[in-house]
Parts: C-alpha cells; structure tokens; sequence
C-alpha cells in the first residue's frame, strides 16, 4: 500500500480536484464520506485514497481495489500511479 505524507493540509476535495486535473479524462475521482477519494480506470482497475490530517500535515493512504488478484495486480498498478500523481500534484513550487 502506497503512502504519501504532504506537509500541508489538504481536503478530500482538493484531492479529487488535483487527482482528476492530473489524470484528465482517463479516470474518473469520486470523493467520499470519511476523507476517502475512489478513483477508477477502466471497469477492473480503481484504488480507494484514504486522507488523514494532522494539523497541518496530511498522508495519503491508497489501495488497489478488487478481488485477491485483481488487488494485487491494482496495488502495483492504479495504486502506485495515483500515489505518484499525488505527489506531484502537491510538490511545493521552487521560488524564483
């Protein structure tokens, strides 16, 4: 399970928000109660993204979804993507 820890606080929305900019129109970012985002790929591939805040600190927690090894398969895939998307996605911008 991928983890991304960003030293700021970010809301389910923003999240789903960057993750949706992104990704465009490739796959589909829904959020949910319980600061949880689903993103989807395709009908087989999705990961859910579990966010928890602490202050000013927010880690991103994704899973790849699915049935034994469809999950296995989607925690090395979806879930190692949208985790890399995260990242960049929250990067700080370096001053100029």
């Amino acid at each position: 399970m991928p983890s991304v820890t960003m030293p700021r606080a970010i809301t389910p929305s923003e999240g789903a928000g960057a993750l949706q900019q992104q990704h465009d129109t490739g796959y589909q970012v829904t959020p949910h109660r319980n600061d949880s985002l689903a993103v989807k790929h395709g009908s087989l591939a999705f990961a859910t993204v579990r966010l928890s805040r602490d202050g000013n600190v927010t880690t991103f927690r994704v899973h790849g979804g699915g049935l034994i090894i469809g999950r296995i398969v989607n925690e090395f895939a979806i879930a190692r993507t949208v985790a890399a998307t995260i990242k960049e996605a929250f990067r700080p911008v370096p001053a100029s």
